[in-house]
């Protein structure tokens, strides 16, 4: 029997199911860049011109391997639909094997596939992932919240990760009351942020500019900042570049914001791991080894681990979940329905924290995790912005964004839509935090000192404001309850000039024409 398997874009690992399906000798692997489903979103130039070259490198490698590729280029004017019809009659398939996708709407279209196709199609795992989706549903179906310290604490045991007769290596779970060192202490420790690896562009990475250049012309961003690796060889690299040079201190700062900065000690491997150019085990066993060696301390290595094997991890059960139920999409506890800003496109806003991290992911289609929740989504959270707007920006402008993890991290987390399926609390704050955590209020035309009034911070009266228009659905919440406290203390006249300064900063806000 002729068996086939297609490979999706974000499906780029060589331990994909459907791949290991296969016999080289006689079955034939599937590719297929199709420019309708790559148009269905407004992405990011950079995002674009990542997962073509990378899905074309990847083809290249297959080959290398001895398996036969059939792959369709942009261009050809099929959709997904017409180019696997086209090649399972090229090739005469009787059995195609797909890898189960990780966003739902796909997942869907595979399972048509059979009827359509005319021939049986076989969805396999997903083994990109540690955690089996189904099992997590299954275990997890019908609870009203789940904390993913619970999780992470099974994941370390399961895998044996950082474990010592039974125990957690240094006596503790999680380290993170260490690694939120502030922007100032990062500045007065004169520390020198290394330089990252970057790629040279070959010709498949320039033919592959060239085309996103042609084909999405208006497309957000651009190319010409695109530094990240395309291949294989190049990611574990990349990746190997972090570990040697940022890993130790990545844990002290990892919360820490410079306006002149991209990405400090971060290691920006989600958008390689998301496409299966790296394995999340590749990434937490080179951790454990650098700890081991004492190339880099408990904190970072820990805190690290718990980004891979902890929150990636839980994040794609929790979307599963969720979808299973509803469609997470349209959650919205708050009832929000504000429109996202314009300055969401352009950076133009007198708000220094804000203007930078957009111009940043506007350049490079990346800010790194707190710009992301503390300015980008906590700025929405208390704006009011509809859930789904803002939702739909990070998963158009990111490098590593695709449904299963830009939903339940922004729907969830950072904007707290789903009432509390996956934070405890919501993430939001005045502007205190941000001019602990940055240096942006040095150079911002508002005062982060100032509560109310034409100089104040927007952030301080708008966070007031979210907390009490949304009083009655928070203050049971126990995690809050002492800034329910400090606002019970509260003079009238101040609530008042509260509400009366983010009435008229909002009315002001300009809607973008966008999304509907």
């Amino acid at each position: 029997m002729k068996q086939a398997a297609w490979i999706l874009g974000d499906q780029l690992s060589l331990r994909n199911s459907a791949l290991q399906r296969l016999d080289k000798r006689s079955d034939v692997v599937i590719m297929i860049e199709s420019l309708e489903h790559a148009r269905q979103l407004n992405h990011h130039k950079a995002k674009l011109m990542l997962c073509f070259s990378a899905m074309r490198h990847f083809r290249d490698e297959l080959r290398q391997k001895g398996y036969a590729v059939c792959y369709e280029e942009l261009g050809n004017g099929k959709n997904f639909l017409q180019a696997l019809r086209d090649a399972v009659a090229t090739h005469r398939i009787e059995r195609l094997f797909v890898m189960s996708p990780r966003e739902y709407a796909t997942v869907k279209f595979a399972e048509s596939l059979s009827e359509k196709l005319n021939i049986d199609v076989a969805l396999t795992p997903d083994s990109m992932f540690l955690t089996d989706r189904d099992d997590f549903v299954k275990k997890h179906r019908g609870k009203k919240r789940l904390i993913m310290e619970n999780y992470y604490r099974e994941m370390r045991k399961k895998l044996n990760v950082l474990m010592q007769n039974g125990k957690p290596v240094g006596g503790e779970w999680n380290y993170d009351k260490e690694n939120r060192q502030t922007a100032k202490a990062l500045v007065e420790s004169r520390l020198k942020i290394p330089p990252v690896w970057k790629p040279e562009r070959d010709a498949i990475d320039r033919e592959v500019e060239a085309l996103v250049e042609k084909f999405f012309p208006n497309n957000i961003g651009a190319t010409e900042h695109f530094c990240l690796p395309t291949t294989r060889r190049d990611a574990e690299r990349f990746l190997d570049d972090f570990i040697e040079h940022r890993l130790a201190h990545f844990g002290d700062f990892e919360d820490a914001m410079l306006q002149n900065e991209l990405i400090l000690f971060h290691s920006v491997i989600s958008p390689l791991i998301n496409i299966g150019l790296i394995e999340p085990t590749q990434c937490v066993e080179k951790a454990v080894e650098a700890y081991r060696n004492g190339r880099a301390p408990l904190n970072s290595v820990e805190g690290f681990v718990r980004q891979i094997i902890g929150w990636r991890e839980f994040i794609y059960g929790c979307y599963w979940l969720k979808m299973s139920e509803t469609d997470y999409h349209e959650e919205n506890f708050f009832n929000h329905e504000r429109p996202l800003p314009d300055f969401y496109w352009t950076g133009e806003t007198k708000m220094n924290c804000l203007s930078n991290a957009i111009q940043k992911v506007l350049k490079f289609g990346y800010a790194h995790h707190i710009e992301r929740l503390m300015v980008l989504g906590n700025f929405a959270l208390l704006a009011g912005v509809k859930p789904k707007q803002i939702n739909q920006w990070f998963w158009e402008f990111y490098l590593d964004a695709y449904d299963w993890v830009v939903t339940p991290n922004v729907i969830g987390m950072s904007q707290f839509a789903d009432g509390g399926f996956v934070a405890t609390k919501p993430y939001c704050s005045g502007a205190a935090y941000i001019d602990k955590m940055s240096d942006y209020c040095k150079s911002c035309s508002y005062s982060p000192k100032e509560k109310t009034g034409e100089n104040a911070c927007p952030f301080n009266y708008l966070y007031w404001d979210f907390l009490m228009r949304n009083e009655a659905k928070l203050r049971p919440n126990n995690r809050i309850a002492v800034i329910y406290g400090a606002l019970d203390k509260m003079p009238s006249e101040q609530k008042r000039a509260i509400r009366e300064s983010a009435e008229k900063f909002l009315s002001n806000l300009k809607p973008n024409a966008y999304y509907s």
